[in-house]
């Protein structure tokens, strides 16, 4: 199945066990094989495939004996920052802030003012 973005987490989690098992079939390759090679117990790597929530270093250490490690490249590309627009005039970092929006105490309507 296609993951869109709009799916919760559980559903999310049951297609990456599910895609993690399918790498290993293809690869004729046992759960406790699996699991001995990614340095994890047998019990994990079944509720990985299994869907259930786990730490995000056993999956990195399934992926690495799977060799698809690789691929986190394409899940989160690295960003390229320029590094003149993360300085401010006074040469520190700049930080992140969220635009102040008016509150509405703060504005004062008048009547033809409305879209």
């Amino acid at each position: 199945m296609k993951i869109y973005g709009t799916e919760s987490n559980v559903y999310i989690l049951k297609e990456l066990g599910k895609r993690i098992q399918d790498a290993r079939i293809s690869m004729s390759i046992t759960q406790k094989q699996l699991a001995e090679n990614a340095g994890i117990s047998a019990s994990t790597m079944e509720r990985i495939e299994n869907g259930e929530n786990v730490k995000v270093e056993n999956i990195l250490n399934v992926m690495r004996a799977l060799s698809l490690i690789s691929n986190l490249e394409i899940l989160i590309p690295e960003q390229e920052v320029v590094p003149s627009v993360m300085l401010d005039l006074g040469g520190r970092k700049k930080r992140v802030s969220l635009k102040r929006v008016k509150n509405v105490e703060e504005t004062e309507w008048k009547w033809g003012d409305e879209p």
